[in-house]
């Protein structure tokens, strides 16, 4: 029984186009976020209130795609493997759900695989030491398994959790470049706080004194 997150008219967006929005000086930039394309934004907003660009579900799930699909044995019994993720934005819980396709194989009794769906729940933080976006406070959602057996359903919540946090949580979703950072920083202006919209991940340049710099 497959749980249905992402109707089909809503969460996903196929393929993948950067997209850079900075509000405060009305800028919309398309293209890889480079030093350029930073310079340009800063330029742009550097007299003109909030400095911000917005990360979209495109970009995100870019990066996503390239870490998946993923496996890990779980307590020694459980083979599982995630693939395909999807996204579906939370502005009001200033969080991401992430839904993947889960398969299973159970190595001690059956030696079936069994197929399902997984889907977690995460915040974002940006790492200054890598220039990154990530994963934080990863939790299990839902999971639902087609066919598993009683005897090994119960260990299922219990895996679960093991997966967010040794598979999910610190997952980077976003790399800025550093070449760009470090032109932000002659600016005076680094990467500060992050916001889930429905537009998608906004990243808010603030001063570097602002963050006790």
């Amino acid at each position: 029984m497959a749980f249905e997150l992402f109707p089909a008219d809503g969460g996903l967006v196929p393929g993948v186009r950067r997209q850079l929005l900075c509000r405060g000086a009305g800028v919309a930039l398309l293209g890889v976020c480079g030093v350029s394309g930073v310079g340009s934004l800063l330029s742009g907003c550097a007299s003109t209130g909030p400095r911000e660009f917005t990360l979209s579900e495109r970009q995100i799930l870019a990066t996503l795609a390239e870490r998946f699909p993923a496996n890990r044995r779980v307590l020694e019994i459980f083979d599982v493997r995630l693939a395909s993720p999807k996204l579906k934005l939370l502005p009001a819980e200033d969080r991401l759900m992430l839904g993947f396709d889960l398969g299973v194989q159970e190595r001690m009794l059956t030696a079936r695989t069994f197929k399902g769906n997984l889907v977690f729940s995460s915040g974002l933080r940006f790492d200054a030491g890598d220039s990154t976006v990530r994963l934080v406070r990863v939790r299990r959602e839902n999971i639902a398994i087609d066919g598993l057996p009683s005897l090994l359903a119960s260990n299922v919540n219990r895996w679960g959790g093991l997966l967010a946090e040794d598979l999910l949580e610190g997952t980077v979703v976003h790399k800025v470049e550093q070449a760009a950072i470090d032109q932000a920083a002659r600016m005076g202006l680094r990467p500060g706080a992050l916001k889930v919209t429905e537009g998608g991940v906004m990243v808010t340049l603030e001063p570097l004194r602002a963050q006790g710099t």
